[in-house]
């Protein structure tokens, strides 16, 4: 062990403290005071090994400082000036009753209508604000007819559905293969939709398997003569990561620059979008006030992409300081530890007491304590009722040690 990796240690679990999001006015957590910047220790914090050691009993890394480091203990987003965010949380309030009326209304439009308009709340991640009024919709057109609707349409709806984990056939593609085993596509958008669908095919569905090969194939073979440039990306992303797989939150932006020129938009929806993502960024920025040092911004960024709702903040924080941690034990045993260390560092993990820690290195044994209060720190800030979760994310941490 070496003194570097000391300061590592000590930056990284200084951000992982006790402090509680505390409820704004709307619901949603938003940042305690925070620390002070001159409490944190001023030390680099890129690990060096320690040339005086034998390096055949310790690997040897040299990591690049984190291009995040502090920023957000500072930073203030303009926005976030309390009369700003106010007027915006207010606008945008009336703006959801407005939205919540369309999505009500769109039951007795056309089908195509009212899925396009479900497909655009969830491309600009509106959908959370929506959730009632959505699944309301889901459940009245799963029973619909759509044995006279275009490919987009079945496409469109077949992918909703199953990604709202109701039930749907894919025999809904069957009249649209003919004996060769193509699908009667007419463009790109056709081709684009099933696509996507199919990628939410479940084991044995042949179909969608033979319709993921078919689409593929004549995208491909379209591409250079798609002029429109929307399409063109959507279809270079699809082959990338199909729509079902990507991280909704980080395209969320780039829909919406496409979304607001489309002829059909909606500009209420287009205007809530903007502030909404506006609004989730603000508290996004406050939660990493509370936990950001060193490299818990990437640790952020990842959850972010899992729970991007305001309403998810605890858990954001929460899974942000397990994954700091795992980060932590990953350079100790890559790193830092020697074989033996390492060894005698695993039986404390797994017997998860405090009291195993007096035969540790003076370094694991600082680290050993401070995962520990950690996750306490944690389980204070679960209901009694909650609790019960604590013993799942224990075997979340020694499971994943024993793949390190």
């Amino acid at each position: 062990m070496t003194s570097s990796m000391q300061s590592h240690l000590h930056i990284t679990f200084l951000s992982l403290g006790s402090r509680k999001p505390c409820r704004s006015s709307h619901g949603v957590a938003s940042a305690a005071p925070r620390i002070s910047s001159r409490a944190l220790p001023k030390t680099k914090t890129t690990p060096k090994v320690d040339s005086r050691k034998d390096l055949s009993s310790m690997g040897h890394a040299k990591f690049e400082p984190s291009i995040w480091g502090d920023f957000f203990l500072s930073y203030s987003n303009p926005l976030a000036a309390s009369d700003n965010q106010r007027r915006m949380e207010e606008r945008a309030e009336y703006l959801k009753k407005e939205v919540a009326k369309l999505i009500v209304n769109s039951r007795t439009g056309s089908l195509s209508e009212g899925l396009h308009l479900m497909y655009v709340l969830e491309r600009l991640c509106l959908d959370h604000l929506f959730e009632q009024e959505i699944a309301a919709v889901l459940d009245e057109i799963s029973d619909a007819d759509v044995t006279g609707c275009e490919l987009h349409t079945v496409a469109l709806w077949f992918y909703l559905l199953r990604k709202h984990r109701r039930r749907v056939s894919a025999d809904v593609f069957l009249k649209f293969r003919d004996e060769t085993g193509a699908f009667a596509a007419e463009d790109a958008k056709d081709l684009l939709s099933l696509y996507n669908a199919a990628h939410l095919r479940t084991h044995g569905e042949t179909i969608l398997d033979e319709a993921i090969s078919f689409t593929k194939m004549h995208l491909r073979s379209l591409m250079p003569n798609v002029i429109e440039g929307s399409l063109a990306h959507d279809i270079k992303c699809a082959f990338e990561i199909p729509l079902p797989r990507r991280v909704r939150i980080y395209e969320a932006k780039y829909f919406m620059s496409t979304y607001e020129k489309e002829a059909s938009v909606n500009e209420m929806i287009m205007e809530l979008a903007k502030l909404s993502y506006n609004i989730m960024q603000i508290h996004h920025q406050e939660e990493l006030k509370i936990i950001t040092r060193d490299r818990v911004v990437e640790c952020y960024f990842w959850i972010a992409g899992v729970y991007f709702e305001p309403y998810y903040s605890r858990g954001r924080i929460i899974l942000t300081k397990v994954l700091a941690i795992v980060s932590i034990l990953d350079d100790i045993y890559d790193v830092y530890g020697s074989r033996e260390e390492c060894e005698q560092f695993t039986k404390c993990i797994e017997s998860w007491d405090p009291k195993m820690g007096i035969y540790l290195p003076d370094l694991l044994k600082f680290a050993f304590e401070k995962i520990l209060d950690t996750y306490q720190n944690i389980e204070d800030e679960l209901l009694l009722e909650e609790k019960y979760r604590m013993s799942y994310l224990k075997n979340f941490e020694y499971r994943d040690l024993k793949t390190l």
